[in-house]
């Protein structure tokens, strides 16, 4: 049976940011991945904010145009009918980035492979066991073929899904139902689009979009699961729908080209936490722990940053700081404290649909 001290369950953002935060404090780790190669995902604005969280991990040396794109700032129709705007210009750390994805995800991999982090790819978890030392024996399917690994240490860094706690039997705390229809559209040669981000409330949800590296747009419009119309699972009503928004419209009604092999995505984009988020040798990072509402711009910060206290809460109780895993939950939690207060008070601004169930729920909330 193969060993390792810490085992990642979940190579995405906050999973690689541990591993990179345990190698530099001595601690090797292996992640362990179901895809089998880095893959595309929802292109993601990074406010200037997180800039000093990038330069953490290395990541400020990979953000050059043209591979990702400057963002300027936001322009948002919120609570009323006029284009409000937020520039970047007059933040201390200058401007945001529009990132290509793939290729971020792409460099955050080398980085950890340069720190000697070990990865696993293509193996799905299965399930999870503890002995009496309280060491773990994790079954992974590798290529059809299962294949068990002890460890003393275990991270869920899987998503919203939270596949660890779930085997552990940790419930989850749901605040929404909040779903994103994601769909990436080529624009015409011709045609530029100023770097920002783009936000417009409309009555059953709102729309976000923004320009990715390529002369693409992605597109994402967010409304209640319950709520979702199958109407927008279709590639021409969906366009039509985008078309038909004030601000987005106005900027690409006649530039966007019908592709076939545009799809839509649907991605969950609701607030939720574990209600446990450690245990004995074992916690979770990330969207696993604590997912964000997209319109807080929490993603990718919230992601390196619970990697970056993550890994130091480990290095710390494997020192035989005991005090190390119920500090990282309470810094956590207070966090998610104030988060929900601030997505109260943004979803209170708009109060033209206020009869509407979308927008009700979040009034009442």
């Amino acid at each position: 049976m193969d060993s390792r001290q810490v085992i990642i369950i979940g190579g995405g953002v906050a999973g690689t940011a541990t591993a990179l935060t345990l190698a530099r404090r001595g601690i090797a780790s292996l992640i362990i991945e179901a895809s089998a190669q880095i893959t595309t995902k929802v292109g993601e604005t990074i406010p200037p904010n997180v800039l000093p969280l990038l330069k953490i991990f290395g990541l400020d040396r990979c953000l050059k145009e043209p591979e990702h794109l400057v963002c300027h700032g936001n322009q948002y129709i919120w609570g009323g009918e006029s284009i409000q705007e937020k520039l970047f210009i007059f933040e201390t750390n200058g401007n945001g980035w529009h990132l290509n994805r793939l290729n971020f995800e792409k460099h955050l991999y080398q980085l950890s492979k340069d720190q000697a982090v070990e990865w696993l790819m293509g193996c799905k978890f299965l399930k999870v066991e503890q002995d009496l030392d309280n060491n773990w024996q994790l079954t992974v399917n590798c290529k059809g073929e299962p294949r068990t690994w002890r460890s003393h240490f275990l991270v869920d860094a899987t998503g919203r899904i939270a596949k660890l706690a779930q085997c552990l039997g940790v419930k989850r705390e749901q605040y929404d139902r909040l779903i994103g229809l994601a769909c990436p559209f080529n624009l015409q040669l011709n045609h530029t689009i100023a770097h920002y981000t783009y936000i417009e409330a409309v009555e059953n949800g709102w729309w976000y979009a923004t320009v990715v590296p390529g002369n693409r747009l992605m597109a994402v419009f967010l409304t209640d699961a319950d709520l979702l119309s199958k109407a927008m699972l279709n590639i021409d009503l969906y366009q039509e729908a985008l078309s038909k928004t004030h601000l987005i419209g106005a900027l690409v009604k006649d530039y966007l080209i019908s592709d076939s092999n545009n799809k839509i995505t649907i991605r969950m984009a609701n607030s939720s936490h574990l209600r446990q988020v450690f245990g004995e040798n074992w916690l979770a990072v990330g969207d696993a722990a604590f997912a964000y509402d997209p319109i807080s711009s929490y993603g990718i910060a919230s992601a390196l940053g619970g990697g970056f206290y993550a890994g130091n809460a480990i290095a710390d109780h494997l020192m035989g700081k005991r005090e190390a895993l119920p500090a990282y939950s309470f810094i956590h939690e207070k966090n998610y404290k104030l988060y929900l207060e601030m997505l109260g008070h943004q979803y209170q601004l708009e109060q033209r649909w206020s009869n509407n169930i979308f927008w009700k729920r979040r009034h009442e909330s």
